[in-house]
């Protein structure tokens, strides 16, 4: 199993970096986690759109999924006239895309197989979710495939649920937003997201390991919330970055 990073900024894409996509790879088949705005770009880097066999929808802000707009148009129109199948789409509310889209309802039937997100099988992955305290319905995402497994916490705030959801996993993609605990500043309105500290507690308690840390805000500095999540995690702890490859 192999994950890249296709974009991790936090809210709003930074210089020459999208906002969260991750492609997740196994015998061939190509499973997208996300899709927000400037991923699309992005994602060519490492393949065609057209080759993307699915895409799960972690909640619907729009630095998560923006994106799947222009990939309805990106999958059926190359000149070479290859169209694909339409894209199994998992999302959590299929209706703020039908409402982007509602002048061409027929192209988003036609480029996209929508399905409500539920555990279950997509290709040689076992996929789990776990709803997480976020703003609007939001899932953790945990993915299997011959023993590898990753998790990717998607956006949420501290949620003890989670540690046990990501149990042993060997790889943990967990959101860093805000800064670390010692960071003397106002704190964090709650139920939106983890700090740098308690991405590298949720590491810990799960038993990950490896951790890799996310959707970091552009303004951030990237290397004071690694290093604060592997103070607390032990373990070791990559900074996500474009085209950064993770070999499980």
């Amino acid at each position: 199993m192999r994950l890249t990073v296709v974009g991790c900024a936090g809210s709003f894409p930074g210089p020459g970096v999208a906002c969260s996509s991750y492609l997740v790879e196994f015998d061939g088949f190509r499973l997208l986690l996300d899709l927000g705005n400037g991923a699309l770009g992005a994602l060519q880097s490492f393949c065609d759109p057209r080759d993307v066999d699915a895409l799960v929808v972690s909640h619907l802000h729009g630095d998560h999924w923006l994106d799947v707009v222009p990939l309805a148009y990106a999958r059926p129109h190359h000149p070479d006239g290859r169209v694909p199948d339409p894209l199994p789409l998992y999302v959590p509310d299929a209706g703020p895309l039908t409402t982007v889209l509602r002048r061409d309802v027929d192209r988003l039937q036609a480029v996209f197989d929508v399905r409500p997100i539920a555990d279950g099988v997509i290709g040689p992955f076992a996929v789990r979710f776990h709803r997480t305290d976020h703003p609007v319905a939001t899932y953790a995402i945990r993915v299997e495939a011959q023993g590898r497994s990753m998790g990717y916490t998607a956006d949420t705030a501290w949620l003890d649920p989670l540690v046990e959801f990501f149990s042993g996993v060997d790889v943990l993609l967990a959101e860093a937003t805000f800064p670390p605990d010692d960071d003397h500043v106002a704190p964090p309105p709650p139920g939106l997201h983890l700090n740098a500290s308690e991405a590298g507690e949720l590491a810990r308690r799960a038993g990950a390991r490896r951790l890799v840390v996310t959707h970091i805000p552009p303004w951030a500095d990237v290397e004071r919330h690694r290093a604060a999540a592997e103070k607390i995690f032990g373990g070791p702890t990559i900074a996500a970055r474009p085209a950064l490859r993770v070999d499980l």
